[in-house]
């Protein structure tokens, strides 16, 4: 595989990781707008956070023995269609469903738990070993700028939008991961 290939792939890949990691920290400047929205108290309002990490947990293992059974593209696919659809399912959540919401939160996180694992598989199977740790590194600092950058675009967001488009804005760039991963990730298992 030439270096654009490989290139065109840490791309895909970068930008699924990012997506899953942003919407981790991007929340927290929306949560007192969603509180109000919902008419919820600070314990069920926890569970907005708790729901995707546990949910990404649990997806974490499943999701990483899944690529290895049935393909890396497939499953990668198949993570970052249902982080587009809890992203989508948390937006359209109407104000009297908080449950919804929570269910739209662990769809996210169980999606967003397969998406560095087996991003991290396809660098082990597409890269060579003196470039593996490079593109390793890469995709891991993408939780470090998630967690710096969250936070800032997530109230950015907020002043010139309702807190729904914070989850909208995962729809576009969850299909041009589709898109792109579809034609360029490697397919064998």
């Amino acid at each position: 595989m030439n270096e654009k290939k490989r290139n065109q792939i840490l791309l895909i890949l970068f930008l699924g990781v990012l997506m899953g990691a942003l919407d981790i920290a991007i929340v927290a400047p929306a949560l007192p707008t969603m509180q109000r929205y919902f008419s919820v108290g600070d314990r069920a309002l926890t569970w907005t956070f708790t729901i995707y990490v546990l949910f990404n947990l649990i997806g974490t293992p499943l999701m990483a023995k899944l690529s290895d059974r049935y393909g890396r593209r497939s499953i990668y696919l198949l993570d970052v269609a249902l982080f587009g659809l809890g992203s989508l399912l948390v937006a359209l959540t109407p104000s009297h469903l908080f449950g919804v919401l929570l269910f739209g939160r662990a769809l996210q996180g169980f999606g967003a738990g397969g998406i560095f694992p087996v991003a991290s598989a396809v660098i082990g199977d597409t890269f060579p070993p003196e470039k593996r740790g490079s593109a390793l590194g890469l995709i891991g600092a993408v939780f470090g700028l998630a967690f710096l950058v969250g936070p800032l675009l997530g109230g950015v967001i907020l002043t010139l939008a309702t807190w729904q488009v914070l989850f909208l804005i995962n729809l576009p760039i969850a299909i041009v991961v589709m898109i792109l991963g579809f034609w360029i990730l490697p397919t064998q298992r």
